[in-house]
């Protein structure tokens, strides 16, 4: 082994350290809650997150965290990343999914699973608030992760009701 090379029993080579020192939240932007539309863009914040350092291993289940008890540097990582889950959700779902002994991978099925796994009361969330709101394309996303189908007539539609007046087209008049 060369004097370069990494002494971490992690055998994926990722610093802790530099773990770490990652500002989560300039990372991940937005807090997790159940109350908003905030789902898609905090999975894909975190989902970059993970490919960019590395770190999809600790969510995925391709690795057992069982088996890394020994390796100091997995957990210090794995723990690490469940502060970023606790610091980027909101005090309910705090509440909801928090539980002593989960790893990250638990963690982050847990918090995926609230907003995935009742599918039939999510749409129907998401749709109202589809229809409510103005914030379109991330709603549309939210509901492609559920497998409801959103096509582009649907957003046109619901995109221009609610158009001024003044921007609709003239009606026909007659000579």
């Amino acid at each position: 082994m060369s004097s370069n090379a990494s002494t971490y029993s992690n055998p994926f080579a990722v610093d802790p350290a530099e773990i770490r020192d990652i500002n989560v939240h300039a990372r991940v932007p937005v807090i997790l809650d159940a109350s908003n539309s905030t789902y898609f863009a905090w999975k894909t914040y975190f989902t970059l997150l993970f490919r960019e350092n590395n770190l999809v291993d600790h969510v995925d289940g391709t690795v057992d965290s069982r088996s890394m008890v020994d390796a100091a540097e997995w957990t210090v990582i794995d723990v690490t990343i469940i502060w970023w889950f606790f610091t980027t959700i909101s005090k309910d779902l705090f509440h909801t999914v928090v539980s002593a002994g989960d790893d990250a991978r638990a963690m982050w099925v847990k918090l995926n699973g609230l907003f995935t796994d009742n599918k039939l009361q999510r749409r129907v969330f998401l749709q109202q608030e589809f229809f409510d709101c103005r914030r379109l394309k991330t709603l549309a996303d939210e509901l492609r992760d559920i497998g409801a189908k959103v096509d582009d007539d649907l957003l046109l539609s619901t995109l221009t009701t609610g158009l001024n007046e003044d921007l609709a087209t003239p009606p026909l008049t007659s000579p």
